[in-house]
Parts: structure tokens; sequence; C-alpha cells
């Protein structure tokens, strides 16, 4: 009896963690690599607003058919710098190519108009991780 319990537990057990290793491998954690810096300049196509904690994602037009795909930073962060990017700036980027991916870059300072935003320090980690957000009282 015991036996066929432990089957049905280690049976269980797999059907619970292959929908999580596929989630996981769908939207891995991207990790700044300051080896892989670039800088870009060009005209925002799109501004991709994040849910949760995933980053506003930029498409970036940066001159004939080529475009970079720009993650900034999760839009609470954004809100709360009061730093806003819309269709149509002209922008300059710093940021990590993405390995084994077209046109992807993780923002680590973004330069439009009069405006800097800087989003991670200069090892690549992010600034809001230390963010606490401000409250607003009534």
């Amino acid at each position: 009896m015991s036996r066929s319990w432990s089957k049905v537990l280690a049976c269980s057990l797999i059907l619970l963690f292959i929908p999580v290793a596929i989630l996981a491998q769908a939207h891995p954690a991207l990790k700044y690599d300051k080896a892989n810096e670039i800088k870009l300049k060009g005209t925002v196509t799109e501004v991709r607003e994040a849910v949760g904690t995933d980053p506003v994602v930029l498409t970036v037009k940066l001159g004939g058919d080529k475009t970079a795909i720009v993650q900034l930073a999760p839009r609470d962060y954004l809100k709360e710098i009061d730093c806003w990017i819309k269709v149509g700036d002209q922008v300059e980027v710093t940021g990590a190519k993405v390995e084994n991916s077209e046109g992807q870059v993780i923002a680590r300072e973004v330069v439009f108009g009069n405006n800097t935003m800087v989003l991670r320090d200069d090892k690549g980690t992010p600034i809001w991780e230390l963010w606490k957000p401000s409250k607003s009282g009534g």
C-alpha cells in the first residue's frame, strides 16, 4: 500500500513541477552583463507598460530596418521617479545586450530630451532593488 502512495506522490510532484519549469524557461530572469554593454541611439516607436514587477519595454528604431527592444524598470519605480518616455522621443541608451537574443537590451541609463534616467549602477545592479515606494498621505 505504501509503495503505491509513494508512486502517486512522485507522479504528483512531477506534474506539479513541469509547468513551473516550462514557465521558468519561457521567462528567464535576465541578468545585466557589463561585458555586453553597448550604446545605441534611436526613436521610440512603442512603449509597452509592465504588469507587476515586469519592466516597461521600449521598441527603439535605430536606423534602416534595425530596432532594439529595451527593458527599463518596473512601472511603479518609473512612476515614483516621474520619468516617462513616450513614442517619438529620441533616446540614447547605455545598456547590456542580452545574449542569444536579437536586439534585446537591458537599460542602465537612458538619455532623452534634457533628462537622464539612471536605472542601474555601474555594475548593472538595479537601483530599484533598494527603492521603497513613497506613501501618499491623505
